[in-house]
């Protein structure tokens, strides 16, 4: 006789899962067996009812919804298309493998990613790993982002006011993403919208600014391949690309990477139709506080974007 397999739900978030010897693969909980936790999870499915899970999903403008509903909580997984620059670090993170790119090379109003919502759990770490706050999801309408024990970015941003000369708006006018503003009371950065190129430190007369960038790494490009086409100045989000200026006979550099400003996303890389772009990410800086039982699953992900 057939052993009849074992299917039960993870008491933390609620996935399905197999096997005698318990290792969630989406929130990391492990160490838990079949003998001690099957029939309070037989129990739970009884009580709470899962064969009313529903999940639904939806694109409008670009945008990708999909929601989750169960008598445990509700989920809403959000992306917004005008904030998401093609770099792929979603996918690359992603523990389930939903996730994948999507790129257009010209104005449709299509995503620039696909997520699978038969595959995709909702688990958070795509979020968390997204650079420009494309992708969110809530829980009950809280978000995910920033819970115990999960991992979050942790770069170095240091400014000295004391230092700024009046009148200076260097920094205000080198940022790309629009997070810097010299007003009537001084200095002022949206955190929310920084995305620690080092752009505004660069280009401050006094050096009064320190940044120490989310990723280490270097970029490589290969110049036999490049066609000069531009697409990776127009996609990149820190403005680290350049193209000097050149006669079409002469023996020049197509292309010029100012790495000092390079935040290593990828989104070059990802949009060059010759796949002369390669980036190395060497080092992430992240921390968390505490500790939970998805917090070795989240880990994982943020080490896994890595690109040697």
């Amino acid at each position: 006789m057939i052993a009849e397999e074992v299917v039960f739900i993870c008491p933390k978030c609620m996935s399905q899962v197999r096997g005698k010897n318990i290792s969630c693969p989406v929130c990391g909980l492990d160490n838990w067996s079949i003998e001690t936790d099957a029939k309070e999870n037989k129990e739970n499915r009884s009580n709470k009812d899962f064969s009313g899970l529903t999940t639904k999903s939806w694109v409008n403008n670009g945008n990708i919804f999909i929601e989750r509903k169960s008598s445990i909580n509700e989920r809403i997984l959000i992306y917004l298309k005008d904030l998401c620059v093609g770099c792929g670090i979603c996918a690359e993170g992603c523990p389930r493998e939903c996730i994948e790119m999507n790129i257009p090379l010209s104005e449709t109003g299509q995503p620039l990613i696909t997520i699978d919502p038969d595959l995709c759990f909702l688990c958070g770490i795509c979020s968390e790993l997204c650079l420009f706050k494309a992708i969110d999801i809530k829980s009950d309408g809280k978000s995910l982002k920033g819970l115990n024990g999960v991992p979050i970015y942790s770069p170095l941003y240091e400014v000295n006011t004391s230092k700024c000369p009046p009148g200076c708006i260097e920094c205000e006018t080198v940022c790309p993403m629009g997070a810097i503003e010299i007003d009537s009371t001084g200095y002022n950065r949206e955190c929310t919208k920084c995305i620690y190129c080092g752009n505004c430190s660069v280009a401050c007369p006094e050096d009064a600014i320190a940044v120490e960038k989310i990723f280490s790494g270097n970029i490589e490009i290969n110049l036999e391949k490049c066609q000069g086409c531009g697409v990776c100045l127009e996609t990149c989000p820190s403005k680290a690309i350049e193209f000097p200026k050149f006669k079409i006979e002469d023996d020049v550099e197509l292309i010029k990477v100012v790495e000092e400003t390079c935040i290593y996303c990828g989104a070059c890389e990802q949009i060059c139709p010759v796949e002369a772009i390669t980036i190395n990410r060497t080092e992430v800086n992240f921390s968390f506080e505490g500790k939970s039982p998805w917090t070795k699953t989240h880990k994982e992900a943020f080490k896994k974007i890595l690109k040697h």
